[in-house]
C-alpha cells in the first residue's frame, strides 16, 4: 500500500505531449499508479503513461472518485486501449477487525460487494484487500481461519466476472505495526486455504524485501499463487535502481515463469515532477533489459 507522495505541478497536456514520440515497448506489463504527478486529471496522467509506453495503470483512490470521473477514465482507457490493475476494496484495512475478528466481515464484504460494482465499470484485473491488524483476544490459527472464511464468501461475491482479489502481505517492521499478514507464508497458507481462482496473493517486492528478502526464491516457490505484483526499491520506496534490489533479475525471474499479469508501480520519485517521471521511466527500462 502507497499513499500518494507530494510532487511539483507539471505543465499542460501539450508539453507532456512532446515528452515522447515512440512509446517503448516493454516485455513485462508494468503499470504507474495515479499520483505520480500531480496538477493532472487522472485521464490526463493517463495520455502521459500511454505516449511512453505504460498501457495499464492502478488507482487505489478509485473507490473514492465520483460516478462522472470514473466514466471518464473509462473512456480515457477505451480510447487509450489501457487496462487497469489494482484499486483498494476495503476501508477497513488498517483495522484490527478487517479479516481475523469476524466483527468486521460484514463490513468487508459490503466493500468487495462495491469493488465488483466498480469493476464492472473500469473492467480492472485485480483489487487488493488487506488483512488489516492482528487482534489480541484471538489466536494466529483462529485469525488464520477467519481470514480464509471471509476470502471465500468475497469469492462468491466476485464470481462471475473476470476481477481477481489479491492479498497483500505488508512489512510490519517500516510501515506498518502489527499488520496481521506480513509473510508470503502466512499469505500463501490463507490463499491455499481459501483454493479459489479468484483469490491469490498480491506480492509486493518493497514490502517482501523489508520483511524477509529472498525475492526471486519466494516468487519462484509460490507463483501459482500469485495474481499480482507490485514494486518499489528499499529504502526510500521509490523506483527501481534508488535502493539495493536489482530489479533486472527480478523482473527475469518473473518473465521466465510466464507471468502475463501487471506489476504495479506503486512507489515515489526520487525527482519531482516530469524530469522525476521520466528518470523513474528510464528505470524501468534498464530493468527491463534482461535477456529472454
Amino acid at each position: 500500500m502507497f499513499a500518494a507522495g507530494a510532487s511539483s505541478l507539471v505543465p499542460g497536456t501539450a508539453s507532456l505531449a512532446a515528452q515522447a514520440t515512440a512509446p517503448h515497448k516493454y516485455k513485462l506489463r508494468y503499470a504507474p499508479r495515479i499520483g505520480l504527478l500531480q496538477g493532472l486529471t487522472v485521464p490526463q496522467q493517463l495520455e502521459v503513461y500511454a505516449k511512453n509506453g505504460f498501457f495499464q495503470f492502478e488507482y487505489n483512490g478509485l473507490p473514492s472518485q465520483s460516478p462522472t470521473e470514473i466514466q471518464a477514465i473509462r473512456r480515457k482507457m477505451d480510447e487509450l486501449k489501457m487496462s487497469m490493475g489494482v484499486f483498494v476494496v476495503n476501508r477497513g484495512g488498517w483495522k484490527p477487525t478487517a479479516m481475523g475478528d469476524r466483527g468486521g466481515h460484514k463490513e468487508f464484504l459490503e466493500d468487495v460487494a462495491r469493488a465488483v460494482d466498480l469493476h464492472k465499470v473500469v473492467g480492472n484485473e485485480c483489487a487488493t484487500v488487506t488483512s488489516g491488524l492482528a487482534v489480541p483476544h484471538l489466536t494466529q490459527t483462529q485469525q488464520t481461519q477467519n481470514a480464509i472464511e471471509v476470502l471465500k464468501r468475497a469469492s462468491d461475491l466476485v464470481a462471475g466476472t473476470k476481477l481477481i482479489l489479491v492479498l497483500e502481505p505488508l512489512n510490519w517492521k517500516v510501515d506498518h505495526a502489527g499488520y496481521f499478514v506480513s509473510y508470503i507464508e502466512h499469505a500463501a497458507e490463507i490463499i491455499g486455504g481459501v483454493d479459489r481462482p479468484n483469490v491469490k496473493i498480491l506480492f509486493d517486492i518493497y514490502h517482501q524485501q523489508i520483511t524477509e528478502g529472498n525475492l526471486i526464491n519466494h516468487i519462484r516457490h509460490y507463483y501459482e499463487l500469485i495474481g499480482y505484483f507490485q514494486t518499489g526499491d528499499v529504502p526510500g520506496r521509490n523506483e527501481p535502481y534508488s535502493g539495493e534490489i536489482n530489479f533486472q533479475n527480478v523482473f527475469k525471474a518473473i518473465h521466465e515463469l510466464g507471468f502475463k499479469g501487471i506489476i504495479g508501480m506503486e512507489h515515489g520519485l526520487t525527482a519531482k515532477g516530469m524530469p522525476g517521471l521520466m528518470k523513474c521511466f528510464d528505470a524501468y527500462k534498464r530493468a527491463d533489459q534482461f535477456e529472454v
